[in-house]
C-alpha cells in the first residue's frame, strides 16, 4: 500500500463520520454539475390546431404532414419590401445549419399574399435562397385560413390580406410576425426568435434538441 493510501485509510480509521462526508460530497459533486447544466425544458406557448394549406408544388401540405417532425416557421411574403428578405436568409441559414438532420426538422414559411404568390411563384422564391423541398415548405391558402393559424396557432397578427386585383400602392405591406418560431412534432409552439445573429444560434440549438429527442 503506497504512503499516500495509508493516511487514507488512517484518516478514515480516525474521523470516520467527516471522512465518509468528504467522499460523498467528492462523488456528488459530478452529479450536481450535470443537472445544473441541464438544459431546461422548453415551454409550451400554444397548440396550433390542425390546418392546411397549399405548398410550392401546389399539393395540399399542413400539421398531417409534420405530425411527429419538429419545424422551424416564419410569416412572409415574396414581394415583402421590409423584413422577409432577412427573414428568409436566416430560415436558409436554419437549413444550411441543420442540414445533418435532415427531414427530422422541416422549415414552413407561410405566404400572407395568397393572391400573389402562386405556387410557381413560392418555388421560385425558395430557389432565390437555395432551398430544399424535402425539409423547406413554402405555403399559401385562403385569407381565412392564413389568418385562423396566425392567431389561434401562433398567437400572432395579420394584416388585412390582399384579394386578387386588389389596387396596391407603391408602399405596399402586409403587417406580420417578424421572429422565426419553433413547433414541436406534437404541434406545440415552443420558441419565438429574433432574426438576427443571437437569436439565429439559439434557435438552431433549440431545434435540434428538440429533432434529436
Amino acid at each position: 500500500m503506497s504512503a499516500a493510501s495509508s493516511r487514507v485509510v488512517a484518516l478514515i480509521a480516525r474521523r470516520p463520520v467527516a471522512a465518509t462526508f468528504w467522499i460523498a460530497l467528492l462523488l456528488a459533486l459530478p452529479i450536481v454539475f450535470f443537472l445544473r447544466n441541464r438544459p431546461k425544458p422548453l415551454p409550451v406557448f400554444a397548440t396550433l390546431p390542425p390546418w392546411q394549406l397549399t405548398d410550392q408544388a401546389a399539393r395540399p401540405f399542413g400539421s398531417a404532414q409534420l405530425r411527429g417532425h419538429p419545424y422551424v416557421a416564419n410569416f412572409m411574403f415574396t414581394s415583402c419590401p421590409t423584413i422577409c428578405p432577412t427573414l428568409s436568409r436566416h430560415m436558409a441559414r436554419v437549413q444550411q445549419r441543420t442540414a445533418s438532420l435532415g427531414d427530422r426538422l422541416h422549415l414552413v414559411s407561410i405566404s400572407v399574399d395568397p393572391a400573389v404568390d402562386t405556387p410557381e411563384r413560392l418555388a421560385e422564391y425558395g430557389r432565390r435562397y437555395g432551398y430544399d423541398p424535402r425539409r423547406w415548405h413554402l405555403v399559401t391558402g385562403e385569407a381565412t385560413a392564413l389568418q385562423t393559424i396566425a392567431a389561434d396557432g401562433f398567437r400572432v397578427a395579420l394584416g388585412q390580406i390582399p384579394t386578387a386585383g386588389q389596387q396596391r400602392p407603391q408602399d405596399f405591406n402586409i403587417l406580420h410576425s417578424a421572429n422565426l418560431m419553433l413547433v414541436d412534432g406534437e404541434g406545440r409552439l415552443r420558441g419565438l426568435y429574433r432574426a438576427d445573429d443571437d437569436g439565429l444560434t439559439e434557435l438552431v440549438r433549440e431545434a435540434s434538441a428538440l429533432a434529436d429527442r
